[in-house]
């Protein structure tokens, strides 16, 4: 990820699904699975390839009115964790 321009893409191979408020993440190439929690599937399900990393810190801070510098620090973190793990990867 080079900046909060940076567009998150989730992964064609991985298969999610959201059970209650947490969402499962499965990625049959690699033969793992995740479970995101709450806040997590939220930011899960607002990657979608055409909003950017600021744009998801904005719809998070908002929906759980918590405070943006936070969230930034948070989100960056989440998204960069799981493009490590290969779930997501970032476009320019």
């Amino acid at each position: 990820m080079r900046d909060l321009d940076s567009i998150p893409r989730r992964d064609s191979t991985v298969v999610s699904r959201l059970l209650d408020d947490e969402a499962v993440l499965v990625h049959p190439v690699q033969g793992k699975v995740r479970v995101l929690n709450p806040v997590g599937a939220r930011v899960w399900e607002l990657v979608d390839g055409q909003r950017t990393v600021a744009a998801i810190v904005k719809a998070i801070a908002a929906e759980y009115q918590a405070d943006p510098a936070h969230v930034e620090i948070d989100v960056t973190a989440f998204c960069v964790d799981l493009a490590q793990r290969g779930v997501l990867a970032f476009d320019p």
